[in-house]
């Protein structure tokens, strides 16, 4: 009788933690779903917060797409500035201007940045249209001046092409552009509308703050704008005694205006890898606009040289080489060592090897927070807004 007893009490006991454990495990079930399910809605709520490309036309692959997402989101991390890029298949029965401020608003880009600073790309596929809406708080970054320049000379000569390969490209070149204005911006130099004036011409101004523009269909508009320099004009741009005076030689080719690289200016590794740029007129003069009354020092060590701003840090350095013929610039040399970054506080470092440069200016390159920069240059670091 007593066993029968224990054994009742014992199998109380086990039912009665067996239901603790199930109604325990129910309960976690119920806060693991609740919790779930809010992750996932904050995940998607997050996703689309902070989308910075709207493809209706499907222009862009998968890779393009995520490229460009990226992009923009270092810039608001670095610059707390707010990009979105929206391509339509149509605007509808609204002007772009007013479809432009429709999306603003609606999208309410600018407004998780801390005063609302806002740029928004629309391109009108059909309609063959660009506008760019410019917030309030960023009219100073970017004025019509700046603004139009863009769209009239460098967005038209790649969006009024159909391939997009070519699409991206000069979507990519537009971005870097106005990232460099926003940079520029950051570091108190402001945009000086003489530049535009000395490269090529004035106006194109509008009176609000954007600027939109009928891009006309392709064929027009060459993708490789390469104006050739006539023959009795290209020993003007030969190799020069001194590096000095070949990068004032090359200041000159960038004023001319004449994207033509077939100069003995350049190595001829040079040549070939700049003619096969694919080159606007609003790119080209962007060269200049970076490089136009900056100061710099010259280092020169036997056979090469290189070139380093001082009152700039976003500007890479330049390389030169002594030849037979006198001092080239290696434009080669500089793609493959410097590297261009986003996002942290530095707009490029070097990279270089085992090459000539690397070399001989070892005692040059320092080491800055893990960048590898040029002693004697701008280190400035750039201020990241996003951060703060």
């Amino acid at each position: 009788m007593e066993n029968r007893t224990k054994i009742k009490v014992i199998s109380r006991t086990l039912i009665v933690a067996f239901l603790k454990l199930l109604r325990a495990v129910a309960i976690g079930v119920i806060i693991f779903s609740i919790w779930k399910f809010s992750l996932v809605k904050e995940i998607v709520r997050d996703f689309f917060a902070t989308r910075h490309v709207y493809d209706e036309v499907s222009i862009l692959a998968k890779h393009d797409f995520i490229q460009f997402e990226q992009y923009t989101k270092w810039i608001l991390h670095e610059s707390d500035i707010d990009i979105r890029l929206f391509f339509v298949k149509n605007t509808g029965n609204k002007t772009i201007e007013e479809l432009a401020i429709e999306k603003v608003q609606a999208l309410g880009i600018g407004g998780k940045s801390r005063e609302e600073r806002g740029l928004l790309l629309l391109y009108d596929f059909e309609g063959k249209k660009l506008r760019i809406e410019v917030g309030y708080a960023l009219e100073e970054y970017f004025p019509d001046a700046f603004v139009g320049y863009l769209v009239h000379d460098h967005a038209r000569d790649f969006f009024a092409i159909s391939s997009p390969g070519d699409f991206v490209i000069g979507l990519n070149l537009l971005i870097r552009m106005l990232h460099y204005r926003i940079r520029e911006e950051v570091l108190g130099n402001k945009f000086d509308p003489r530049v535009v004036e000395i490269i090529r011409h004035q106006g194109y101004l509008s009176g609000g703050a954007g600027i939109s523009a009928l891009i006309p269909p392709g064929g027009q508009y060459e993708i490789s704008w390469q104006p050739a320099i006539a023959e009795k004009d290209r020993q003007e741009y030969s190799p020069q005694p001194t590096p000095k005076a070949a990068y004032e030689k090359y200041l000159e080719w960038l004023m001319a205006g004449k994207y033509d690289p077939r100069i003995e200016l350049f190595t001829p590794r040079s040549q070939k890898y700049l003619k096969s740029l694919p080159m606007t007129k609003a790119y080209f003069h962007y060269w200049l606009i970076q490089e136009f009354g900056k100061k710099y020092e010259i280092c020169t060590r036997k056979d090469a040289a290189l070139l380093y701003f001082t009152n700039d840090p976003l500007v890479g350095p330049h390389f030169f080489r002594r030849t037979d013929k006198g001092w080239q610039m290696d434009m080669v040399a500089e793609v493959g060592n410097t590297r261009n970054l986003v996002g942290g506080v530095y707009s490029w470092d070097y990279c270089g090897r085992d090459d000539i440069y690397t070399r001989t200016f070892s005692d040059k390159l320092i080491n800055i927070r893990n960048h590898i920069r040029i002693a004697g240059a701008d280190n400035r670091e750039l201020p990241i807004r996003g951060s703060h």
